[in-house]
C-alpha cells in the first residue's frame, strides 16, 4: 500500500481506490439484479419509518380537541 506523509496527497484518491470502488459497485449491481420480488418485499417491510406516523385528526387527541373537552368539563 502506497501511503504518503503529505496531507495534501489525501485530497486526490489513488487509482486503486477507483478500481476497488468500481468492483464494489459491480458486486452491488449483481446483488440487486439477483433479488427476487419476495426478497424485495421483505426488505421493504423490514424498513422502519423515517418519521413518526401523524396523529389521526379524527381521534380527538389533538391539542385543540383536548382544550375544548377540558373547557366544556370546567363550565
Amino acid at each position: 500500500m502506497d501511503v504518503s506523509s503529505d496531507p495534501l496527497d489525501c485530497r486526490k484518491p489513488a487509482p486503486a481506490y477507483f478500481a476497488r470502488w468500481e468492483a464494489v459497485e459491480a458486486v452491488r449491481a449483481q446483488e440487486i439484479a439477483a433479488l427476487t420480488e419476495e426478497r424485495v418485499r421483505e426488505i421493504i417491510q423490514s424498513l422502519g419509518l423515517f418519521a413518526p406516523v401523524p396523529l389521526d385528526p379524527m381521534n380527538g387527541m389533538g391539542l385543540v380537541e383536548q382544550q375544548a373537552i377540558f373547557h366544556r368539563r370546567k363550565s
